[in-house]
């Protein structure tokens, strides 16, 4: 009974936000989609940004299972940039998707968010990088790096800035990018496919 509240809720609020933007829409507005009360909404989100992550989280995962699931070739740094390069592709060619990531990525608290997602998927692929302040750097200067390249609108039009990304991070870990261009190269083209693939999800 719960998860299916839940899903309602998730499925209101993300109706909401795709038609009338992350900003417009208020708590009771969402609450009156699902027909509960304001205080039964709080109870199982307490805050409206945890509903906006649900559509990011939701589509990372998607992701991420697909690939563990059924792609056990790709580990480590490959999988890694793999799944990264599909959410991205996913969110930026979906136009309401893509005004949502433009929320989360101006609301400060929703920032923070989305980096800690990210660096928890850096480290189930590269568990061997936890704990180091260059993983976490790198990881912040990657999500710095999409938010310039999508909010000038370019990120979308080529694989070759999503490689660009990819080699910045390792850049900031210290590592030598050259040594993992054909790595890259394929993680993003696998990515993209993928992406295309499950477009439909979440």
């Amino acid at each position: 009974m719960v998860e299916n509240i839940k899903q309602i809720i998730a499925e209101a609020s993300r109706e909401l936000f795709n038609s009338n933007g992350y900003q417009k829409v208020t708590m009771r507005q969402i609450a009156d989609r699902c027909g509960i009360s304001v205080g039964n909404l709080t109870y199982h989100y307490p805050h409206k940004e945890d509903l906006l992550m649900l559509e990011h989280d939701g589509i990372l995962n998607a992701f991420l299972d697909d690939v563990l699931t059924n792609r056990p070739e790709l580990t480590g740094l490959k999988g890694y940039f793999t799944v990264e390069c599909a959410f991205l592709y996913r969110i930026l060619n979906d136009p309401p998707v893509a005004a949502l990531y433009a929320d989360v990525i101006n609301v400060p608290s929703l920032r923070k968010r989305y980096h800690d997602a990210h660096y928890r998927l850096y480290l189930h692929f590269c568990p061997e990088a936890g704990g180091t302040r260059e993983a976490w750097i790198s990881t912040l200067a990657m999500s710095a790096l999409e938010y310039e390249y999508a909010d000038v609108g370019i990120l979308a039009e080529t694989p070759q800035l999503m490689e660009d990304i990819f080699r910045a991070k390792l850049l900031f870990e210290g590592r030598n990018p050259e040594e993992y261009g054909a790595l890259i190269h394929e993680a993003v083209e696998a990515g993209t496919a993928l992406a295309k693939q499950l477009n439909h999800v979440y």
